[in-house]
């Protein structure tokens, strides 16, 4: 018999469990509460530009994580991305890969076979016998599964798996930041020769030319800064336009930028956007009720770790449940 099994959250990790599990037969439901799927690999679009204003590149050290690329770069969903730095090239210690054209590109196969709900915001998990049942913001619920994974960043997971507290206190050690993102568009070029820069000032961690990546339109520039760890916990609570005012008004400082007014300028908070504090394991999974957790947090905090946790997971329920 087929087997029915959830995963909460449809970024990188959730799906490449997602993934994993419709290899192995199983039917599977993602749940995501936003209304687009890719968690920090989504593309912003506003008006008419696009930005990658989660995660800017991908890195590939795992053998597992550079085949699942270099099938995508084959599929032309994926670029190599040599920016221009202070020293004329980008100075990356591994080669930079990105979406094209957009980083949501990286997940657009993983989303295959599979049947996903957007909007739907999980609020608890229920045990029911040897079954899990899944209930929603909205005082609905769905199931019974075989087993549910959790991949969500995971203060929110914790809240999640609500009484499964050995499972919730496994993750208990993991720490993660926000990150306040500006989006910028001029219809000329603004911007320095150079395409990327990083730990600008004690507000600024990193200023990238997003259009500088490949298959991304060459009119006007479109720019992508985000804010550092310390600067962002401290405005978590300010409205974006104020956050958008003055993050551009620190880039404008540093970068010695002249008064032209941006055609677009726009902040997006990602509330647990950076890991601080990893939790050491690929993954964590309970067979007592049949939860697994996963995310880039278990391991690291870079997008491949986001890949390799959730195919893990997605292995380890197969072997659970079939």
């Amino acid at each position: 018999m087929t087997q029915r099994v959830a995963v909460i959250g449809a970024g990188l990790s959730g799906l490449s469990c997602a993934r994993i599990l419709r290899q192995a037969g199983c039917y599977v439901d993602i749940y995501e509460r936003d209304r687009i799927i890719g968690g920090r690999m989504a593309t912003a679009r506003l008006g008419m530009a696009t930005f990658d204003h989660g995660a800017q590149y991908l890195t590939a050290r795992s053998a597992i994580f550079r085949a699942y690329l270099e099938e995508l770069e084959g599929m032309g969903y994926v670029a190599r991305w040599d920016p221009r730095s202070h020293d004329g090239n980008g100075g990356q210690l591994s080669q930079w890969y990105v979406g094209t054209p957009g980083m949501s590109m990286i997940v657009r196969p993983l989303a295959e076979s599979v049947r996903i709900h957007t909007n739907r915001t999980a609020h608890t998990l229920e045990s029911v016998g040897e079954s899990v049942r899944i209930w929603f913001d909205d005082q609905t619920s769905e199931g019974p599964y075989a087993a549910v994974a959790v991949a969500v960043p995971a203060p929110a997971a914790r809240l999640l798996l609500g009484r499964m507290e050995r499972l919730a206190d496994a993750i208990a050690p993991v720490r993660m930041s926000p990150c306040w993102a500006l989006m910028v568009r001029f219809d000329d070029v603004t911007m320095p020769e150079q395409d990327v820069f990083s730990d600008m000032s004690d507000v600024i961690r990193w200023i990238a030319r997003n259009n500088s990546k490949p298959n991304r339109s060459a009119r006007g520039e479109t720019i992508v800064v985000h804010a550092s760890p310390n600067w962002s916990r401290e405005a978590e609570d300010a409205e974006p336009d104020d956050v958008a005012e003055e993050i551009w008004g620190e880039v404008c400082q540093i970068l010695g930028l002249p008064p032209v007014r941006p055609k677009t300028l726009s902040a997006h908070l990602w509330k647990n956007g950076l890991v601080d504090e990893s939790l050491g394991e690929t993954c964590v999974f309970s067979s007592e009720w049949n939860v697994g957790v996963t995310g880039d947090w278990c391991i690291g905090r870079l997008g491949e770790h986001a890949f390799e946790s959730g195919n893990r997971l997605g292995k380890t329920i197969v072997e659970a449940i079939l």
